[in-house]
């Protein structure tokens, strides 16, 4: 006697659902409202979901598809301890293992896809960080032609030569300029936010304070030439 006979002629009764439990074994063969005929109709399935038409689907298809599977895993879950505390064999017991199957690869399309998209955001940040170091580079040399203008006009005693004249014009050009960069700069910062990490260049070991201090700044590689300067002008 195995199971379809055994849930076909006695029939089982259940308390009142709550909270949509019922799903678990409604159109099962533990549903006692459900016909031995439309019972059958539904326990037969075909093939598991290739990966090829998952990968054709939507997010939200996919997360649908696999809370789909996942009840009726539930459901056959059910029916195999039944069909165990009964001693018999399991009705349609390959069911189980092509809805396993199917959520085995609902997950692995869903997880190539985030890698995907994980790849194309690097590959972005990384474009977003080669701008930002050659504005960074130029904003740094626009500064170091600032000080030493500002300080040739400081020590300038003439106040009306043709040169100081040139010089206030060029530093109204390069804060102009130094404007426009950082505007540049400023949604380029905040893409790249996440590659900033403390740096040894930039640690103090000996501080009063407990614990390591970190300065939170930007190495840049294009900069290790004007490090070598050994005058400044200010």
């Amino acid at each position: 006697m195995n199971l379809v006979k055994l849930f076909r002629y006695q029939k089982i009764y259940s308390s009142i659902p709550r909270r949509g439990i019922e799903e678990l074994w409604k159109g099962g063969y533990l549903d006692p409202e459900t016909p031995f005929s439309q019972k059958e109709k539904l326990s037969t399935t075909g093939y598991p979901w290739p990966s090829y038409l998952l990968r054709q689907k939507s997010f939200e298809d996919l997360r649908s598809l696999y809370f789909s599977c996942l009840k009726e895993k539930n459901l056959l879950l059910g029916e195999r301890w039944a069909a165990l505390q009964n001693h018999i064999k399991p009705p349609k017991h390959g069911r189980l293992k092509k809805v396993k199957l199917t959520m085995k690869r609902i997950l692995g399309v869903i997880t190539r896809r985030e890698i995907h998209q994980q790849c194309l955001r690097a590959k972005q940040i990384l474009k977003s960080q080669k701008e930002k170091e050659v504005l960074e580079t130029r904003l740094f040399k626009l500064k170091e032609l600032l000080n030493e203008l500002n300080f040739k006009i400081k020590r300038s005693k003439s106040h009306d030569s043709l040169s100081k004249t040139g010089w206030l014009k060029t530093v109204s050009k390069i804060e102009s300029e130094m404007e426009e960069i950082e505007l540049k700069l400023q949604p380029l910062r905040k893409e790249t936010l996440q590659l900033r990490v403390p740096n040894w260049r930039y640690e103090r070991k000996y501080s009063d304070l407990p614990g390591r201090i970190t300065w939170n700044k930007d190495y840049i590689p294009a900069l290790k030439s004007a490090l070598r300067r050994p005058f400044k002008f200010y």
